[in-house]
C-alpha cells in the first residue's frame, strides 16, 4: 500500500509553474548560469513563471496553509487581548517553522519522498497508518469549514440585496444541500487540472481583502479608534483556544513534501529558503489582518472579520470568497478521498470511488448544516489534527532516528525538541477541547 501517493497528487494541483531567480539558478560549483545573467530584479520578481522555481514553491506553500481560517484572526484579541496574540502569532510561525526544518532534514538525510513514507520508516506502518487517519480527519474538518463559510458568505451578500433576515436558517439548509449538489459533479472529477489555476486567484482574492481592510481602517479612524478599548492582555483558559486556532492557519506541512520532488536543484537549503520566505509572508499577512481588522471595530469583532463589513467593496470580497470556498471543496476532498481508498486498499475500485465520494460530500455538508461553529471547528483542526501533523509526529520520528543514530536522551536537540512537542501538544490539545466549549 502507497500511502504517500496522496501527497504526490497533492503536488499536481499546486505545482504548474515557477519562476528562475539569480539566486536561484546556481549551479553545483556555486556559479551562476550563463542563461541569467542577463536577468534584472523586476524580471526576476514578476517575470513569467517556470516549473519548479523558488517562488512557485513559496506561492504554492503559502496557499495550501492561507485561506478560511485567517479571516477568524482579528476576533482572537478579544478574547486573549492583542498582545497575547501578536506573541501567539509568531510563535505558531515558528513551531511551524521548526517542524518544517526536522521533516526535511530527516528526508534529505534518509532519502524519503513523501511525509507517510517518512513515518513508515521512523516509526513504523501501524503509525503510518494512524498518520493517514489524521490527515483524512484534517481534511474532513477543512472540507466542513469551506461549507460552513460559503453558506454564511452567501446569506451575507444576500443581506445586502435586503433578503428578510427571518430566512437566515432556512438559507443554511437549502444553501447547503444546493451547494452539495452542484458541488458533487465536480468532486467527483479525478483530475482537477483545470482548476491549476485556483492558487493564484485565491492569492489575489486575500490581497483584494487585505487591502480593503487596511483601506477601512484608515478611512474611519478618526471616527471609530478609541485606543481605550484596546484590550492588550487577557489571560485565561481561552488563550489554549487562540493558540489552537491560530496555529491552523501555518498548517501546510503536506506538501512539502511534492514541493520538494519538483523543485529544481532540490537541496535542504533551497527548501530553507521557501519555508523562510512562505512562513514569514503568512505571519506579515495575518498579523496585518488581525490588527487593523481588531481596531476597525475592538470587542464587536465578529468570529468571521468580513461579517463586520457591509459596504460594496466587502460584499464582492464576501462573494469572491465564497467563489473560493466553494472549489476549496473538490480540491480538498480529491486527496482525502485517494488517502481513504489507499488505506483501504481500494484505490481501483470505481465503486469504492463513488462510495467514497458520496460519504466525504455529504456528511461534511451535513455537519456544516447542524453544527455552524466554524471558530470552534478551527480549534479542532489545529489543537489535535494538526498539531498530530506539525508537531508530535515530527518530533516523534526526529527523536527516534536520532536514537537510532546512537544519540543519547541526554543530547541537547533530543531534550529540546522533546520539550518542543509536549508543550505545544498538550498546549493544542487543551485549546481544541477549550474551543469547543467557548465557541
Amino acid at each position: 500500500m502507497k500511502i504517500q501517493r496522496s501527497e504526490d497528487d497533492l503536488s499536481s494541483k499546486l505545482q504548474e509553474d515557477g519562476v528562475n531567480q539569480s539566486a536561484d539558478n546556481l549551479s553545483d560549483e556555486g556559479e551562476l548560469e550563463k542563461s541569467t545573467l542577463h536577468y534584472t530584479w523586476f524580471v526576476r520578481t514578476f517575470g513569467p513563471m517556470k516549473k519548479g522555481s523558488l517562488r512557485q514553491s513559496v506561492i504554492a506553500l503559502m496557499c495550501a496553509a492561507m485561506g478560511s481560517g485567517m479571516l477568524s484572526f482579528p476576533s482572537n484579541p478579544v478574547q486573549s487581548g492583542l498582545i497575547n496574540c501578536i506573541l501567539l502569532m509568531i510563535i505558531c510561525a515558528l513551531l511551524s517553522r521548526f517542524s518544517m526544518q526536522i521533516l526535511m532534514k530527516c528526508a534529505f538525510k534518509y532519502d524519503q519522498r513523501s511525509y507517510a513514507e517518512l513515518v513508515k520508516f521512523a516509526l513504523g506502518p501501524s503509525i503510518q497508518k494512524f498518520y493517514s487517519v489524521d490527515v483524512i480527519c484534517y481534511t474532513f474538518g477543512a472540507i466542513v469549514c469551506y461549507q460552513i463559510l460559503f453558506v454564511q458568505l452567501v446569506w451575507q451578500v444576500l443581506l445586502k440585496f435586503n433578503f428578510d433576515e427571518s430566512y437566515k436558517d432556512q438559507v443554511r439548509y437549502i444553501g447547503g444541500s444546493i451547494f452539495m449538489i452542484i458541488n458533487f459533479p465536480i468532486s467527483m472529477m479525478k483530475d482537477l487540472y483545470s482548476l491549476r489555476y485556483f492558487t493564484h486567484l485565491q492569492i489575489l482574492i486575500i490581497a483584494y481583502i487585505l487591502v480593503t481592510i487596511v483601506i477601512y481602517f484608515f478611512i474611519n479612524v478618526s471616527n471609530t479608534f478609541d485606543s481605550d478599548k484596546i484590550v492588550y492582555f487577557d489571560f485565561n483558559i481561552q488563550l489554549t483556544s487562540t493558540f489552537a486556532a491560530t496555529f491552523f492557519g501555518y498548517i501546510c506541512h503536506q506538501l512539502i513534501f511534492p514541493i520538494r520532488s519538483e523543485l529544481k536543484r532540490s537541496t535542504l537549503k533551497r527548501m530553507s529558503k521557501i519555508f523562510n520566505r512562505a512562513i514569514a509572508s503568512e505571519a506579515i499577512i495575518y498579523l496585518t489582518l488581525m490588527v487593523f481588522g481588531y481596531l476597525s471595530f475592538f470587542d464587536k469583532t465578529e468570529k468571521i472579520i468580513i461579517d463586520n463589513y457591509d459596504d460594496i467593496p466587502f460584499t464582492l470580497a464576501k462573494a469572491l470568497f465564497a467563489f473560493i470556498m466553494f472549489f476549496a471543496v473538490p480540491i480538498n476532498l480529491n486527496p482525502s478521498r485517494l488517502t481513504v481508498l489507499q488505506l483501504i486498499d481500494k484505490e481501483k475500485s470505481w465503486k469504492a470511488y463513488v462510495i467514497c465520494t458520496v460519504v466525504l460530500q455529504y456528511t461534511t455538508g451535513v455537519i456544516a448544516m447542524i453544527y455552524p461553529n466554524v471558530k470552534a471547528i478551527f480549534g479542532l483542526l489545529g489543537g489535535i489534527f494538526g498539531m498530530i501533523m506539525v508537531i508530535v509526529l515530527p518530533c516523534a520520528l526526529y527523536i527516534t532516528l536520532e536514537l537510532k543514530e546512537g544519540k543519547k536522551w541526554s543530547d541537547s536537540n533530543i531534550i529540546v525538541t522533546l520539550l518542543i512537542g509536549i508543550v505545544a501538544g498538550i498546549s493544542g490539545f487543551t485549546g481544541a477541547i477549550v474551543s469547543q466549549i467557548y465557541s
